[in-house]
């Protein structure tokens, strides 16, 4: 757990009192043991099904009852097509995948976005006797279930909320819940809807450990469904009390794949418009992890590079660099504690590099901003690995901060975010790599989809 000013790695750990534990020491865990098991530390067993639409095709589906869906660009999520799945009178129309699916695990999470006028739909997981875990939207409710016909109502379908008009952001963690002290609680499903800071419901599931793929499941009328990731890799986390996050990528510890080895990480921050009551606290980031840094949950081998959103139109620019999680400020002597920010307008575009220059023995931090042409550079000495993972972060700070979160407003993105590989390759992140997560995000914060055509997505928290 990150407090104060240190910056976080996605990573489960704490500390006590509000103090960062320095790196050579072993961190407490204040929160009780959370009983599931995403991969740590280990790519073995993991998955990741993706399927957004964006090529306009089907996307790994089979029709398994009723007519073939199409890809539609209205209604879209953020830009984002859908597939418009239609009832016919009294048979449901179902489509089915399982591409890449690796069965037998005791940990799945998912999300969807759900669109839908007056139908029933439903989205989850599927076993050998049909399906096992599902959520949908039914009467107007937000509904979960083993299966459409014994989903109960969870709450109303949220109106108001910073997602596009008609959508509905759904996400679950699917697991055996049972331990060695409750060994017959067996498979649960927690549920979250357009927020991951206040579970939705705890719905008990019991056959999904037999999953085989994913389900789509509309019963009646016309329902859109995009945004669509089921994976080993956990998207909505609740931990209460943590910085509140969202981002993409797979942060340390919690791969679904390594990257190949790779040696510069860079993006393109465009950062529309921003409003923030305090400095220090909201911050936009990309983070690049080596060997050691990725498959464990680590401030070591994580290197990372962003800007404070402070007041009055200012940013600070700053670089965490792989041995602790404290930011070290380009302005004013780079010391861990909050800088102030310097001037620039909104819409401002700023390029981020991280690069390992191993001739020279050192790890480069470059933020250069296109519209002052301010350039703010470090280097630190390094002789380890070359990187394997990367990220990105939307982060909030809640230790120092004095206002309320939802007074904190940006409207942003992240675009063209590419690595190059040590035999020289540049290679744009695609949305199979690219997975969401989203830690303690409230409902003023809208999470989009990552596309893959640009390398990059819209992140808006209003």
């Amino acid at each position: 757990m990150c407090f104060g000013f240190p910056r976080c790695p996605n990573t489960y750990l704490t500390s006590p009192h509000g103090f960062a534990q320095k790196q050579d020491l072993t961190q407490l865990i204040l929160h009780p043991p959370i009983p599931r098991s995403a991969p740590l530390a280990s790519t073995t067993g993991a998955f990741a099904f993706v399927s957004n639409f964006e090529s306009g095709v089907f996307q790994g589906w089979s029709v398994v009852e009723g007519k073939q869906p199409i890809v539609v660009d209205s209604p879209n999520y953020f830009g984002e097509p859908s597939l418009e799945s239609s009832a016919t009178g009294r048979s449901p129309q179902v489509d089915e995948a399982t591409q890449g699916f690796i069965t037998g695990d005791n940990f799945i999470s998912f999300q969807v976005a759900i669109y839908t006028k007056s139908g029933s739909g439903f989205f989850g997981l599927f076993g050998s006797n049909g399906p096992v875990a599902v959520v949908g939207v039914e009467d107007g409710y937000i509904v979960a279930g083993s299966s459409p016909s014994s989903v109960v109502r969870v709450e109303p379908i949220p109106v108001g909320t910073v997602y596009p008009s008609g959508w509905v952001y759904i996400a679950a963690n699917v697991y055996n819940a049972s331990t060695p002290s409750s060994p017959n609680v067996g498979w649960v499903m927690q549920l979250f809807v357009d927020r991951t800071d206040q579970p939705a419901a705890n719905i008990s599931v019991p056959q999904a450990g037999g999953y085989r793929g994913a389900i789509i499941y509309t019963e009646s009328s016309t329902v859109y469904y995009t945004n669509i990731v089921v994976t080993t890799y956990e998207i909505p986390i609740y931990l209460p009390g943590y910085n509140n996050m969202m981002g993409y990528g797979q942060g340390s510890g919690l791969l679904v794949n390594l990257l190949p080895a790779f040696y510069n990480l860079s993006a393109l921050m465009v950062l529309k418009d921003w409003s923030t009551p305090q400095q220090g606290i909201l911050s936009f980031q990309i983070n690049a992890m080596n060997y050691y840094g990725t498959t464990r949950s680590t401030c070591v081998g994580f290197f990372q590079l962003g800007v404070d959103l402070d007041p009055n139109g200012t940013i600070a620019p700053w670089y965490v660099p792989g041995k602790n999680c404290f930011a070290h400020y380009f302005i004013s002597s780079q010391n861990p504690a909050v800088q102030p920010g310097v001037p620039t307008p909104m819409g401002t575009v700023l390029t981020l590099s991280i690069v390992y220059e191993e001739s020279q023995g050192v790890v480069v931090f470059t933020i250069h901003d296109l519209n002052t042409s301010a350039t703010y550079t470090a280097s630190i000495p390094y002789n380890g690995t070359p990187f394997y993972g990367a990220y990105t972060q939307l982060e909030f700070q809640p230790c120092c901060n004095l206002y309320p979160i939802n007074e904190y407003m940006v409207d942003g993105e992240l675009q063209q975010m590419q690595i190059v590989t040590l035999t020289g390759q540049r290679m744009l992140l695609p949305a199979s790599y690219m997975l969401p997560f989203t830690l303690d995000a409230p409902p003023t914060w809208s999470f989009t989809y990552y596309d893959a055509q640009q390398a990059g997505y819209q992140q808006i928290s209003s």
